[in-house]
C-alpha cells in the first residue's frame, strides 16, 4: 500500500509539474515579437495620428488633430504611461479597441479612430503590435478633447453607426488568389487602412463601398487621389 501511495504521489507531482511547463511553453509561444510589431507600426502609419504635429514631438504621445466634417478629433496617447497613456490596459482591451472599437469600459469610440479597418488585423499581428507599444518610453502628456460640433460628439450615436457600417472580424484570404495578392489586400484593407482617406463617404461618415479607393475628398479637407487608376506612361515615339 505505502509503494502504490508513493507512485501515484510521484505520478500527481509529475502531472503538476507537466501543466506548469506546459502553461510556461504557452506563455512564451504567446509572447509578441516587439521587434516586429515596430515594423507593423510603421506600415500602419501609426506615428500620423498619434504624435503631435509640431517639433520635438514626443512619438505616439497623442495630440495631432484631424479636421474633419463633423468636427477636429485629437488623436491619444497610446505610450505605456499609466495616468495619460494605455499603461493600465491589457492586451485584451487592446484588442477590444482594435477589433471592437470599444474602450475598456465597453463604450464606444468615435470611427476617426479607423477600426472598421482595423477589425481585419490578424491576432499575431495584433500581438506583435502590443508588444512594441508596450516598450515605448512612458509619457505624461495629456490627451486632448475633440472639438465635434452639435450632436456629433455624442458618443452613444456611434452604436447605430456601427450598425450601419461596421463589420467586425478578422481579413480572410481569397483562395482564388496567389499569396502575394493576398497579402496586398491584407495591407491595403487592414493595416494599411487605405480605404480610410481614399474611398468617399456619404453624410454620415460611412465609405462608399461602391466606390472603394476611388478617392475624393478626404481628411483636413484635402482632395485625395482615386487609387484605382492606373496611368501607365508611354515612352515618346522614335523620331
Amino acid at each position: 500500500m505505502r509503494e502504490k501511495a508513493a507512485e501515484l504521489r510521484c505520478a500527481l507531482q509529475a502531472g503538476v509539474i507537466a501543466l506548469l511547463l506546459g502553461a510556461a511553453i504557452g506563455d512564451a509561444f504567446a509572447q509578441g515579437d516587439a521587434k516586429r510589431g515596430q515594423y507593423l507600426a510603421q506600415a500602419g502609419g501609426c506615428l500620423a495620428c498619434h504624435t503631435e504635429d509640431k517639433k520635438d514631438a514626443t512619438p505616439f504621445a497623442g495630440g495631432r488633430a484631424l479636421k474633419t466634417p463633423f468636427g477636429i478629433f485629437y488623436g491619444p496617447n497610446i505610450t505605456p504611461d499609466p495616468q495619460a497613456g494605455i499603461g493600465r490596459w491589457s492586451e485584451a482591451d487592446f484588442v477590444r479597441a482594435m477589433r471592437l472599437g470599444e474602450k475598456p469600459d465597453g463604450s464606444n469610440y468615435f470611427p476617426a479612430f479607423p477600426y472598421p479597418s482595423f477589425t481585419k488585423i490578424s491576432d499575431g499581428d495584433l500581438r506583435d503590435l502590443w508588444a512594441f507599444l508596450r516598450t515605448l518610453a512612458p509619457s505624461s502628456r495629456a490627451n486632448q478633447a475633440h472639438d465635434l460640433r452639435f450632436p456629433f460628439g455624442w458618443r452613444l450615436l456611434v452604436a447605430p453607426w456601427k450598425r450601419l457600417f461596421f463589420t467586425p472580424g478578422a481579413f480572410v484570404e481569397d483562395k482564388q488568389r496567389a499569396p502575394v495578392l493576398n497579402r496586398g489586400a491584407y495591407l491595403v484593407e487592414a493595416l494599411g487602412h487605405c480605404g480610410e482617406c481614399h474611398t468617399p463617404r456619404n453624410i454620415l461618415g460611412g465609405q462608399k463601398q461602391g466606390r472603394f479607393l476611388a478617392g475624393g475628398k478626404g481628411p483636413q479637407d484635402k482632395r485625395v487621389p482615386n487609387l484605382t487608376l492606373i496611368i501607365i506612361e508611354r515612352p515618346p515615339a522614335a523620331g
